[in-house]
């Protein structure tokens, strides 16, 4: 017996996950990159307050936690019992679920300031992405 549901819903998966991209490291760096050369102010007045600072050797880090909605879909197992309604019986099934809350992903981002203004900036996880404007 052939399954028109199973298609759609892997189908729907597809299409949730295109619809939902988003967006690019390399866009991410043209952006963070926009700071280069700028006041450290500058800085703070895009991102907010740090999550972190460190001062030495001359430098100072900014570095900002930041956390974007993820692109794939909130697929959860599942396990159900159910009883018979026109008839008599008891089953259980196992499932996947779709929706609720999805993990979002992680960006750790980094600015270095020398004298006050930005000099470089460094990046790292699955969140550092950006859409072209």
């Amino acid at each position: 017996m052939r399954h028109p549901f199973r298609r759609a819903a892997l189908l729907g998966c597809v299409l949730a996950a295109a619809a939902c991209s988003s967006g690019t490291p390399q866009e991410f760096d043209r952006r963070a990159a926009s700071f280069v050369g700028r006041p450290e102010a500058d800085v703070v007045a895009g991102f907010g307050v740090p999550s972190r600072t460190y001062d030495g050797d001359g430098r100072r880090l900014l570095q900002y936690e930041l956390a974007t909605p993820s692109a794939a879909p909130a697929i959860r197992p599942s396990i159900g019992l159910g009883i018979g309604g026109w008839g008599s019986g008891v089953g259980l099934g196992t499932g996947l679920g779709f929706g609720g809350y999805a993990v979002p992903d992680l960006c750790v981002l980094v600015f270095e300031s020398r004298e006050g203004r930005i000099a470089g900036f460094s990046r790292n996880g699955p969140g550092c992405v950006a859409k072209a404007a």
